[in-house]
């Protein structure tokens, strides 16, 4: 039995008949769920208003004043609906009917909001376990499509995760390609940095000093949110990666010393690079040193050797900056705590991925001889790509909306 109104005026809505979802004046109530009349429409799925293939809406612009007159027929997932401009479509009533059938509901019950970066769904970690240090065979990837989403969830959990066994005379894309999880995110470096030793060289990363914590190419805006380093060749003593979860320190700030963590979550800070002997690189990118979000940590930016310093003192007050200088000392103090860091040694077909808006990366110095020999790639990824990823499943719901056509 149909539901119907007898106007599309303002009038009072008349009901004649009644189901499970019924209209009113507001507009489709369905059990716990009400959808506004205006709601409904560019809730629609039929093949007018929502592409099979893009998953887009096709018809952007509606009418305010559009009104549901009749409920034409329910099934579990959907219901057939009529509105005032004599337009019949389908409106979603399920999670299943609006992403889809299983798994796509146990991949968004299981993973949606670890995917969308909410602060309940990670592991703050003060001092590396074996969850840190877990080692992941790129082969296993490969095989089992479920084994690449274990990795992708631990990963996103924990800010950092370890491959094994690449081939080291595969590139970063294109190992990443076979996994799914391009186009690698393109920067002025390409699709992948070579860093490869020096002697003296203009950028100290080529170098075997050591490198304070920090995250990667904090002069873009945003930075990039995963950072990646392959391991090609070494055949050196020392220069292992360190890694430190920099949610650690900075709540550590926040507990011992809450003005100094406010003061870094508001204080805007400019990262900066230009250099000479390079076109186009003029980056500056300015936020806090903590970026918050809804009151927790969402995003860190942290690279000192790119401070703008001159823009801070032309810019800040003398005494915010003599609070903000206490604030990042202790932060600094607490990041380079070694006890709190995870420490790597990579081999050659190891790859790091770290959540480069979480969790920093330095490395110790490593002895330098006429010999030394050290090859890695430093990449970047783009986090939606493995969200993507872990929330695909390949169905297609074309079927269930069969039951609603039929």
């Amino acid at each position: 039995m149909s539901l119907k109104l007898v106007s599309c005026s303002r009038s009072v809505f008349k009901v004649l008949a009644r189901n499970l979802a019924t209209i009113t004046s507001e507009g489709i109530v369905d059990g716990s769920q009400t959808f506004l009349h205006l709601e409904s429409r560019y809730a629609c799925v039929c093949p007018t208003c929502y592409g099979k293939y893009s998953k887009q809406k096709l018809v952007t612009s509606h009418s305010s004043e559009i009104k549901v007159t009749e409920i034409i027929k329910e099934t579990p997932n959907y219901l057939k609906v009529r509105w005032c401009d004599e337009h019949e479509g389908i409106v979603p009533r399920t999670p299943r009917g609006y992403y889809g059938p299983c798994p796509i509901i146990d991949a968004i019950d299981k993973y949606y909001k670890l995917s969308l970066r909410y602060y309940s769904e990670i592991k703050v970690w003060d001092e590396p376990d074996n969850n840190i240090y877990k080692f992941w065979n790129y082969d296993d990837l490969l095989k089992d499509d479920q084994t690449i989403k274990d990795f992708l969830e631990h990963f996103m959990r924990y800010g950092i995760a370890f491959l094994r066994n690449c081939n080291p005379k595969f590139t970063p894309e294109k190992l990443m390609d076979d996994l799914d999880l391009t186009p690698l995110l393109a920067t002025v470096y390409g699709p992948q940095d070579t860093v490869i030793h020096k002697f003296n060289p203009d950028n100290h990363a080529y170098s075997a000093m050591a490198l304070s914590q920090h995250t990667d190419l904090s002069h873009y805006n945003p930075p990039p949110n995963v950072f990646g380093l392959m391991c090609v060749e070494s055949n050196v003593a020392g220069g292992e990666s360190t890694f430190r979860d920099q949610y650690s320190a900075a709540l550590q700030l926040k507990a011992n010393r809450p003005d100094l963590f406010e003061i870094l979550a508001t204080t805007p800070r400019r990262h900066r690079i230009n250099t000479v002997t390079k076109k186009l690189w003029h980056h500056v990118q300015e936020e806090p040193i903590f970026v918050l979000k809804e009151g927790h940590l969402y995003r860190i930016v942290d690279l000192l050797p790119c401070l703008d310093e001159f823009h801070f003192v032309s810019n800040i007050d003398l005494e915010t900056r003599k609070k903000w200088w206490e604030g990042y000392q202790l932060y600094r103090q607490y990041t380079e705590n070694q006890n709190r860091m995870a420490k790597v040694r990579l081999n050659p077909g190891d790859i790091a991925l770290l959540d480069n808006w979480r969790v920093t990366h330095g490395r110790k110095a490593f002895e330098e001889r006429a010999d030394t020999k050290r090859h890695m790639y430093a990449f970047y990824m783009n986090w939606n790509h493995m969200q993507g990823r872990l929330l695909d499943t390949n169905i297609d719901e074309t079927l269930e909306l069969n039951e609603i056509e039929d």
